[in-house]
């Protein structure tokens, strides 16, 4: 996977679902089959089956990936938005509003870089194609 266009991109969800993924169960572990719970582990669940394709250099795999980091975008958008405008509640996990919210600006930070490398990726033409 040296060469692979995409490998910085493979390596990073590879990370961050390792990071989140446990962090977020943690934090809603009372509700985990909540629709709130369930979103985030269906994004990650698809980026992961996306990076596994991109990293075996599948054709489909540049366009689904932006898809993907749509998706993943659009949700930790809505879940800052949440945790901000519900900020009085406070958390379910019982952790400060204000680290919450930093660390899933954070994310959100990293979500963002990763959406604009997929989409300026995928209108490169593909590297690997046959000359």
């Amino acid at each position: 996977m040296r060469d692979n266009a995409y490998r910085v991109d493979v390596i990073f969800i590879f990370l961050v679902s390792a990071v989140v993924l446990p962090l977020e169960a943690w934090r809603r572990w009372g509700e985990l089959l909540s629709p709130a719970a369930v979103d985030d582990a269906v994004i990650v669940a698809a980026a992961l089956v996306v990076a596994r394709l991109l990293a075996r250099r599948s054709p489909a795999a540049p366009a689904l990936w932006v898809f993907v980091c749509g998706g993943a975008w659009f949700l930790m958008f809505l879940s800052v938005w949440g945790s901000l405008y519900f900020a009085a509640e406070g958390d379910p996990s019982g952790v400060s509003v204000g680290v919450v919210v930093a660390f899933k600006a954070a994310v959100f930070s990293l979500i963002s870089v990763a959406s604009w490398r997929s989409v300026t990726r995928v209108q490169q033409p593909d590297p690997y194609a046959p000359r």
